[in-house]
């Protein structure tokens, strides 16, 4: 039981929070059982461990997987340098890893159930499954609700099985999953997790986008790439406003934009595929969209 974390995360809670150990206690229970649980002497009740989670704004599993677990700091390294393997398409190497893991006992159950939906995607990638079966697979970890909420694991999973329907161009199906997850999306900041929550979404967004336009919905396109911009903008995010402003040049140029409006979208592409160090979009839309660029800017 790991009390010295736990306890120093109500301390951090608490402080963020801007609350006294006496705001804290009140309706919970006493300042000095606070002071108590601050110091690491005692773990609370889970009832009394609900109440906290309420008043600090955490989910009770929050709690409960500092208090259970000694392994947090392992896990999170574990989850950076597997995702790290699957953004290089090193999906072998990601697809072994996870297998390994996946042997362990005593597993946190929500990171067994996170390796479980590397372990499909990544079989998927490497033709260990065919789509069918990857999809199921993903659907059955969604019936896991209770616990696939932290951390945003079940927006992840439904853009990944979108992703595979569009990549068997069973464009409605893909929408439909992209579209449940922008329909169930608020914009509230809370806390770091769930910023990071707000820029996954933008790669929804773009999802949606390029599967819209690969189904010829271009007006859909057009509406799902502006709000992508303007969510970008907000959350000072740049990871994927170079591929909506293209898309949207894309999509402009399919539904007979005028020449000057479809010229901005694709420099503004260019512009931040440029600021990116985005080399390969950089030579694409030089390349394929010389026409609505200057001779100075394709230089």
């Amino acid at each position: 039981m790991n009390l010295k974390q736990f306890s120093e995360e109500v301390v951090y809670l608490r402080t963020k929070n801007g609350l006294s150990q006496k705001e804290l206690a009140k309706g919970i229970c006493t300042q000095p059982a606070i002071s108590k649980i601050e110091n690491g002497e005692v773990c609370p009740q889970l009832d009394t461990l609900n109440s906290l989670a309420l008043k600090l704004k955490v989910p009770l599993s929050h709690f409960i997987d500092i208090i259970l677990y000694d392994n947090k700091d392992y896990i999170d390294q574990t989850i950076t340098y597997i995702e790290e393997l699957t953004s290089r398409h090193q999906y072998k190497e990601a697809y072994h890893l996870v297998k390994a893991k996946l042997t362990m006992k005593n597993q946190d159950p929500w990171f067994h159930l996170y390796l479980l939906w590397q372990r499909y995607y990544s079989g998927y990638q490497l033709k260990f499954l065919n789509a069918d079966e990857c999809i199921e697979g993903l659907k059955q970890l969604l019936l896991n609700q209770s616990i696939i909420m932290e951390r945003f694991l079940n927006v992840r999973i439904l853009n990944t099985i979108g992703t595979i329907y569009s990549d068997q161009r069973k464009y409605h199906e893909s929408l439909f999953y992209y579209e449940k997850i922008l329909n169930d999306y608020s914009e509230n900041f809370i806390n770091p997790i769930l910023e990071s929550k707000n820029i996954y979404i933008l790669r929804v967004i773009y999802n949606k986008a390029k599967t819209a336009y690969d189904a010829g919905n271009y007006p859909l396109a057009v509406k799902t790439v502006k709000k992508g911009i303007l969510l970008s903008i907000k959350n000072q995010n740049m990871s994927s406003i170079g591929q909506l402003y293209y898309y949207q040049g894309q999509c402009y140029e399919k539904l007979n934009y005028p020449h000057d409006e479809i010229k901005t979208s694709y420099k503004q592409a260019l512009y931040f595929f440029e600021l990116l160090g985005n080399h390969t979009y950089v030579e694409i839309i030089k390349k394929l969209k010389q026409v609505y660029l200057t001779t100075e800017e394709i230089n």
